[in-house]
């Protein structure tokens, strides 16, 4: 099972891919900016990271530049 990582400030566009990747059989983690992402990563390691690029405070460029 695939373990992806959703950052977007965007709430129903996490609601909305959340519910895709659970039916395509993935476990998912939801952060709404940045510094969520970053904290969510000490007890959810995934697969894949999804990055909104604008969001408020810590952008999805910095977290990657983070990682």
């Amino acid at each position: 099972m695939a373990k992806i990582l959703l950052v977007d400030d965007d709430e129903t566009f996490r609601l909305l891919f959340q519910q895709v990747f659970i039916d395509a059989g993935c476990e998912v983690g939801l952060a709404a900016n940045g510094q969520e992402a970053l904290e969510k990563l000490n007890s959810f390691i995934p697969d894949l990271i999804l990055l909104d690029i604008e969001m408020p405070g810590m952008d999805g460029l910095n977290v990657a530049a983070q990682l």
